[in-house]
């Protein structure tokens, strides 16, 4: 093999390299360190929960998730109160919404159902002004018998 066929397969393996080493970036992008915290319903229940707090993460919620145990979750925290509408984009299990105005809660959606293949994600919106979104597993807000006027308390 010549010099010039050994420099050119080198460039070949160095841009394979670069090809998989960005796609891996690429994917490893959106995976994130969440926080931990606890939801703590009016009733006393824990709720262990992944804390969103960036956009990055708001933005990418729990989508892509196969599952999601009871009692689990994940809280989305924002800086302002606001009409904050949620959508199941690129989501694959059915959740409940429970917007929250600090610690009472403001409006639920019961059971919400990823899209189906080649339908574009439906957009929920709360009924008033919020600051916290809890996203819980579906049926988990009535097995818990969350309604809307509790309070639910943070643990960070």
């Amino acid at each position: 093999m010549n010099y010039r066929s050994r420099l050119t397969l080198q460039c070949i393996n160095i841009f394979v390299i670069f090809c998989l080493s960005t796609s891996c970036l690429a994917v490893g992008a959106k995976r994130f360190s969440y926080a931990h915290a606890s939801v703590v319903t009016s009733a006393g229940v824990q709720i262990d929960v992944e804390v969103a707090d960036t956009p990055e993460k708001r933005h990418l919620g729990l989508s892509f998730r196969k599952e999601l145990k009871p009692k689990k979750g994940m809280l989305f925290i924002f800086e302002r109160r606001q009409m904050h509408s949620f959508w199941m984009k690129d989501m694959f299990i059915p959740i409940d919404i429970i917007w929250l105005d600090n610690h009472r809660i403001a409006h639920i959606e019961h059971s919400v159902p990823p899209p189906v293949d080649g339908e574009s994600p439906i957009t929920l919106n709360p009924e008033q002004e919020v600051n916290f979104v809890l996203e819980l597993a579906a049926g988990q807000a009535e097995s818990l018998n969350l309604k809307v006027g509790q309070k639910v308390k943070y643990i960070f």
